[in-house]
């Protein structure tokens, strides 16, 4: 525990990422040390024993680069970690195949809809989900995660009680009931602050062993996340979408540069060696009534607007759902039932 003391005294200090108390770990590899060589330029002078009480007070605990829970990805990629705040499971190495999934704050609702049915289906097929727990794209991978009840994984930008306080903490507590947890590199009472964001992205980009980028703009911080991991030589994946939609432009940068064009989660499970569990699949009113419609042969679209009635929007939303959960396949104008389902 002695460390754990020295480190909040430092990191209290001096904001993580830091060159001077990086450039002394490396030198001494104790936090005492170092705490002894830089206490005399602290600000922050507090019970730092009474500080680590508070921490365990709220179900939280510290790990630190030296303990064996600490995360060997964040050693083997260069992202300059020293230690993390974590609530709930605390040991991420019991974890094989942790995948980022992120994207943008304000997603189209196909965009969210296909983050959650992407994230269930990994989630469910042995896969661990790492996000950021934003509102969006984050949220909705969590959520898909939590909907089969499976650990996932939350690397937050403030301190484990301020994200407590935060509307999301239902959330939290749906993620450490799920065996998963929520991890952040800042201290206690650090507020949610825009720089940190940018930080917390080359921690997710490091845990996962591919990330996937659902839906994001040319300026989504998801294409900081997809940076780091380009330098940390992790291969990106990302969702097409149209040239006209803004919020697939920042995709369709990823793909044009060399990242691998995703379209369905099959790709995915296939890459780990999974073979996609059956699942039960729950279908709306109007799902079934476009299924009905397939049974004896193919459809266009224009077809299928005709005998179902449906406007042309929520035809389109309700197809991309099917050929999500892999229902139907839409093949040159045709829309066609997938011949593995049966209704």
């Amino acid at each position: 525990m002695e460390e754990k003391v020295y480190y909040l005294g430092l990191v209290f200090n001096f904001e993580p990422p830091n060159l001077k108390v990086l450039k002394l770990y490396k030198k001494y590899k104790s936090f005492k040390k170092i705490f002894q060589v830089l206490e005399k330029e602290f600000k922050k002078k507090l019970d730092w024993e009474k500080e680590y009480d508070k921490l365990q007070k709220i179900g939280g605990d510290l790990i630190l680069i030296s303990d064996k829970e600490f995360p060997r990805e964040l050693k083997e990629n260069k992202t300059y970690v020293l230690g993390i705040f974590v609530l709930g499971e605390k040991n991420l190495n019991k974890f094989k195949n942790k995948i980022a999934v992120v994207g943008t704050r304000k997603p189209s609702k196909i965009g969210e809809k296909t983050a959650k049915e992407f994230s269930k289906i990994f989630a469910e097929n042995g896969l661990t989900i790492i996000s950021g727990l934003a509102y969006g794209i984050d949220l909705a991978s969590h959520l898909g995660a939590l909907e089969v009840k499976k650990e996932n994984f939350a690397i937050i930008g403030c301190g484990l009680d301020v994200i407590l306080k935060d509307p999301r903490k239902k959330y939290v507590e749906k993620i450490i009931e799920s065996g998963g947890g929520i991890i952040s590199e800042y201290p206690l009472g650090s507020p949610q602050k825009p720089h940190h964001f940018p930080l917390r992205n080359r921690i997710i980009a490091a845990l996962g062993k591919i990330i996937i980028i659902i839906e994001a703009p040319e300026n989504s911080g998801s294409l900081i996340t997809a940076k780091f991991a380009l330098e940390y030589g992790k291969d990106i994946y990302a969702l097409p979408g149209s040239i006209y939609d803004k919020n697939y432009r920042g995709n369709l940068k990823l793909i044009q540069e060399g990242a691998y064009l995703l379209i369905s989660p099959e790709e995915i499970l296939n890459l780990f060696g999974k073979k996609q569990k059956k699942i039960d699949i729950h279908l709306s009113s109007e799902e079934k009534l476009i299924i009905k419609n397939l049974n004896d042969s193919s459809k266009t679209i224009d077809e299928l607007k005709e005998l179902t009635g449906l406007e042309i929007g929520k035809l389109l939303e309700i197809l991309t759902s099917l050929e999500i959960k892999e229902i139907i396949i839409n093949k040159e104008g045709k829309i066609y039932l997938n011949e593995a389902f049966n209704c």
